[in-house]
């Protein structure tokens, strides 16, 4: 089964669910780029390092690319900038936050890691099982692609 959804879309539902953190401003889609923009000063329990990031350069604009899918995880390029500074390497400072907000929302927190150069390892398979655990029960996802402001997600039950 194929499910498509342009990125614009994705958000709307998101929003509606209330999977879309808070801290995120806007989601938007360049050809086969998804590029995001937060706000730090609205992350919840921020480590120290981040908290400083946060009054120095408050909003961070950054470019996401989906590399790869492998058995349910996509490897997701992360280019990320900050007051015209490059961003993306301070990743690691974001992950805990990251998995919190996982956690809070029920979800698998170790489905999110952060990679060498700038890359996350998202385990694509174990946040919508839990996410759809009671609608979709034994949904396997097989793949994920991102292309045209459209993401695809190809899957079966």
């Amino acid at each position: 089964m194929r499910i498509e959804l342009t990125v614009t879309e994705a958000v709307e539902l998101a929003r509606a669910t209330g999977a879309l953190p808070p801290f995120v401003r806007s989601v938007t889609a360049e050809g086969d780029d998804v590029r995001v923009v937060a706000d730090l000063r609205e992350v919840p329990d921020p480590p120290s390092a981040l908290r400083l990031a946060a009054r120095l350069v408050p909003v961070v604009r950054a470019t996401l690319r989906v590399e790869s899918f492998v058995a349910g995880t996509a490897v997701v390029a992360v280019e990320a900038s900050a007051a015209g500074l490059p961003a993306h390497k301070l990743l690691g400072v974001v992950e805990g936050p990251l998995q919190g907000l996982l956690r809070a929302r029920g979800l698998p927190p170790e489905a999110l890691r952060v990679l060498p150069d700038a890359r996350l390892a998202l385990d694509v398979q174990a946040l919508l099982a839990a996410a759809l655990a009671e609608t979709l029960p034994g949904l396997e996802i097989t793949g994920l692609a991102s292309a045209d402001g459209v993401l695809r997600l190809d899957s079966r039950l």
